[in-house]
Formats: structure tokens, C-alpha cells, sequence
């Protein structure tokens, strides 16, 4: 059959195939424009940029470091320890009464209202001390504080400070000094007034009558209560206004020849001067 190649036959040599190279056509080959791509060069993962500030960096350390100490803490089955409360700030001390006493003097109105109480304090001690008829002299001679019947009489400045004189005697720790301001005709007067053998006596009694010594000391003077005539005088106990003890009768004074005032004569009137 035609179809089935001779094996002992040689095979047919192809065209061309013994030609020189230099005479054997030239391939054509189809030339493609292939556009190259610059392919990146894979880059190594960059690390994490660390904080530019030195205190974040150092924050995120500790950081870093409390959660791992939470992490350890958590796995050996303890509590997160939470940090210690701030202490509240100390109060302020407060001033000492003193400092702030003195922080109110340097207002005017303070300073005046404690010269005001000072006054009201001193004026009972001034009065006490200008008018009291001779608190420096002593009873003299007798030793028991009673009055000599022989005694001077204490002159005072003016009828109405003898006057006082004597209602501060009477309210005093020694009621017979007041005695001290009459002369012999006014203790008679006196005594006999009250109805006691002597003047001494006379004071006692009206002494033990006496409920509040200080309002007894400063009686009032009315305006018509004191009459001064040449060298005698008269006071109207009527014409008084007395408060803490009994109301005292007039009295009648002399002026001496070296201008002190005694009483010379006493008598009780009532309160209307009837």
C-alpha cells in the first residue's frame, strides 16, 4: 500500500536543507513592542515610629508596663491595685481671737463705741472719788470708825457736792462718815430728823434701808433744788430725785470764812414740800 513508508528507504532529504546557511531565507520573526514596568522593589515593613517627645515616649513605657503588671497580676488571680486617694488639701488655721479682736479696732466707729464704754465705766469711780467729802480722812482719834462728837467738819466746794457727800457716805461700808459733813447744830438736826440719839446711829438706820448702794450715790438735782443766798445755802431734798435707798430731807449750809460749805441744819419735808 501506498500509504506505508519503506523502511529500508532513505529518507528524502528536504529542500534546502543542504544549502549554506548564508542562502537559506531569513526567518521573520514577529517583533512585539512589550512596555517594561519598573516594579517596585518590595520594602521591608517599617517599624512603628516612637513618639518625637521624650515624656509620650516615656508615658507609653509605662503604659506598656502597667499592662503587662495587670496581665501578671490578672493570671496569678489577684485584683488591679488601684492607686492611693490624693489626701484633701490641709485647712487653713484660724486666726486667734486676739488677731481678729484687733483686725476690728481699725474701725472708727468701734473705737469710739469702746471709749464710750470706758466712760460709762470710770464716770461711777470719778464721781465716787470727786465727791465722796473726803474719802482720805479717817474717823481719827476713836479707832472703832465712828465720828468724834469733837470732829472738824469736811468742807466741800459747792452745797451740792456736800450734799452727795453725804447720800455716798450713807450707802458706803462706813455709813457714820457721813457725819464728817455736818457740824455740831446739823448732827443734832440729823439725829433728831430720824429719831436716833446721835448721828451716828442716825446713818445706820438709814443705811440698812438702802436696796442698790450705786443708783443711792448719784441723786439728781432739780433745777430749783439748790438756793444759794450770800454765804448760806439750802437744798431741797424734795427737789431731788433719789433711787436704792430712802429720799432724804434739806438741808441748809454755811459757807466758812475759807470758802468750804458745811451743813448746819437738816429737817425732813415730804416729797411734795409741803
Amino acid at each position: 500500500m501506498w500509504g506505508v513508508a519503506d523502511q529500508n528507504e532513505s529518507p528524502r532529504p528536504q529542500p534546502g536543507a543542504n544549502l549554506p546557511e548564508s542562502t537559506r531565507p531569513a526567518e521573520i520573526v514577529d517583533a512585539e513592542v512589550v512596555e517594561s514596568e519598573v516594579v517596585d522593589k518590595p520594602t521591608s515593613a517599617t517599624p512603628p515610629q516612637q513618639p518625637s517627645d521624650e515624656e509620650e515616649f516615656r508615658q507609653y513605657q509605662q503604659f506598656l508596663e502597667f499592662q503587662r503588671f495587670r496581665e501578671w497580676q490578672q493570671s496569678q488571680g489577684g485584683d488591679v491595685v488601684a492607686p492611693p486617694p490624693t489626701a484633701p488639701p490641709a485647712a487653713q488655721p484660724k486666726k486667734p481671737w486676739w488677731k481678729r479682736a484687733l483686725w476690728l479696732l481699725r474701725f472708727k466707729l468701734v473705737r469710739r463705741l469702746i471709749y464710750l464704754l470706758l466712760a460709762l465705766l470710770l464716770i461711777p469711780y470719778a464721781i465716787d472719788y470727786y465727791f465722796s467729802g473726803g474719802d482720805s480722812n479717817s474717823g481719827g482719834g476713836t479707832g472703832t470708825g465712828g465720828v468724834p462728837a469733837d470732829s472738824v467738819p469736811v468742807k466741800s466746794t459747792n452745797p451740792q457736792q456736800a450734799v452727795r457727800g453725804v447720800y455716798n457716805w450713807l450707802r458706803g461700808a462706813n455709813p457714820e462718815r457721813a457725819c464728817e459733813m455736818f457740824d455740831a447744830a446739823g448732827k443734832s438736826g440729823f439725829a433728831a430728823a430720824h429719831q436716833a440719839p446721835d448721828c451716828t446711829t442716825a446713818a445706820n438706820q438709814v443705811h440698812a434701808q438702802i436696796t442698790d448702794p450705786n443708783a443711792y450715790a448719784n441723786p439728781n438735782f432739780g433745777h430749783d433744788a439748790v438756793t444759794i443766798v450770800g454765804t448760806e445755802a439750802q437744798v431741797l431734798g424734795c427737789r431731788m430725785q433719789v433711787s436704792g435707798g430712802p429720799l432724804l430731807g434739806s438741808f441748809r449750809l454755811t459757807q466758812q470764812p475759807d470758802g468750804g460749805w458745811t451743813i448746819s441744819a437738816y429737817n425732813l419735808q415730804t416729797p411734795s414740800c409741803g
